[in-house]
């Protein structure tokens, strides 16, 4: 007997449970609750903590004279405290003149401060003093990939990753204040910048400085591919 024959010849109450098997096989597995995708690592972000220090010293509020032991004194002072961060300082105390200022600032950039971390706050207390914040980034500590054949295989994240690129940031970093508030955006020449734009278009860009022995492309609409010697 062939084996259609033997199929033909199975009663039928043997033969309707066998081809609604695949069927239900089937819409079983479209009813399965699908598996939940791991949790997402916390990230190892950078802690920023802030240290401040109140440095007083002796100016001047008019003219803004200081006396060369008090000035070399303050600009030791602050400099240590920003040590290998840069620093912000806020001047308080009694409303400064315009030439006290300029020394203030001055003498603040001798110690490495830049001009546009220095705020003027007048306030009353009396004396000036010089209110030194440093901000230091805390470098997170990356752990070992202890999970990654599980990542691979399960096709979830880890949980080092991304450690060692905060970690290097951290380290870094000239302003670690950067991480807390950006930077505002300096006064631009929108003019100068504009100028650049109007002679490319008047096929009159500038050419490079002399005394440059490398070969440059410039790229303007008549020498669009040229190769000029500088």
């Amino acid at each position: 007997m062939t084996p259609f024959a033997e199929h033909s010849a199975m009663p039928r109450a043997m033969r309707t449970p066998m081809l609604l098997l695949p069927l239900l096989t089937g819409l079983l597995g479209g009813c399965a609750v699908p598996q939940t995708p791991p949790p997402m690592p916390t990230a190892q972000v950078p802690a920023v903590r802030a240290l401040s220090n109140a440095v007083p010293f002796a100016i001047d509020p008019r003219s803004g004279a200081i006396a060369a032991e008090e000035r070399a004194r303050v600009a030791r002072t602050v400099a240590g405290l920003g040590r290998d961060t840069t620093p912000h300082v806020t001047v308080t105390g009694p409303l400064l003149a315009a030439p006290a200022r300029a020394a203030v600032a001055s003498l603040l950039g001798e110690a490495g401060v830049p001009a546009e971390n220095v705020t003027f706050a007048p306030d009353q207390t009396g004396a000036p003093a010089l209110q030194v914040t440093s901000y230091v980034a805390l470098a997170p500590e990356c752990a070992a990939w202890s999970d990654i054949y599980s990542g691979w295989y399960q096709n979830s994240p880890t949980a080092a990753l991304g450690c060692s690129n905060q970690r290097n940031l951290a380290l870094m970093l000239a302003d670690p204040r950067d991480l807390v508030q950006g930077r505002e955006t300096v006064p631009a020449d929108g003019q100068r910048m504009a100028g650049a734009v109007q002679r490319y278009r008047a096929d009159q860009v500038k050419p490079f400085v002399k005394g440059n022995s490398t070969s440059a492309f410039v790229l303007s609409p008549a020498l669009n591919g040229s190769q000029e010697e500088q």
